[in-house]
């Protein structure tokens, strides 16, 4: 055998084994997912990848999108790109029933740095605040963000008012990459 077969043969063999492990690892997560559907909010309803996730989501019944932003904008931004995102709740920030009680929350959280209400109103109006603020009173269960926030606003939030376990010192973050492979198949990377 030559080496070039030798090594479409191994990476042939790697990709199956990746395949396989991933199929293993999040099919065991999502089958928990389905027996208890949970509620994730992204933080930037508008964007495209988002609106895709959220359909793929809605059509495979085991997490529930809550989209951040105005409801017209979201609607219009899945039409344009082709996405069905019925069945997805849509939380605008500037029209909150709670924010009067989320405001106060958010004061409290941050009284050690001198939040007054009109602060937490201003800093509530930015998604990534207001997602991570859903989380922490319990009306989401996880929140994505980042596709247009950077690294560093998608994680302050969830340190200022989600917090670490007193414990940990350490925060870490992660990317799950899946691309089109040559062979036409999705890869994770």
């Amino acid at each position: 055998m030559r080496p070039a077969e030798t090594l479409c043969r191994y990476s042939a063999q790697m990709f199956n084994f990746f395949e396989e492990g991933t199929k293993m690892v999040f099919g065991d997560m999502i089958g928990r997912l389905k027996a208890k559907p949970k509620k994730i909010v992204f933080t930037e309803g508008t964007d495209p990848r988002i609106l895709e996730a959220s359909s793929r989501l809605l059509a495979g019944y085991f997490l529930e999108p809550i989209l951040i932003g105005n409801p017209e904008e979201i609607q219009k931004a899945s039409e344009e790109a082709g996405y069905n995102i019925r069945g997805a709740k849509i939380v605008d920030p500037n029209n909150y029933e709670e924010m009067d009680e989320m405001v106060a929350e958010l004061c409290e959280l941050r009284k050690s740095k001198g939040m007054t209400s009109e602060e937490a109103l201003k800093t509530l109006r930015h998604g990534n605040y207001f997602g991570t603020m859903l989380v922490k009173m319990g009306k989401a269960d996880a929140l994505l963000g980042g596709a247009t926030y950077s690294t560093a606003d998608t994680v302050r939030p969830a340190l200022q008012i989600i917090k670490t376990r007193p414990s940990n010192n350490i925060v870490s973050s992660c990317f799950i990459m899946v691309r089109g492979a040559a062979s036409g198949a999705e890869e994770v990377l």
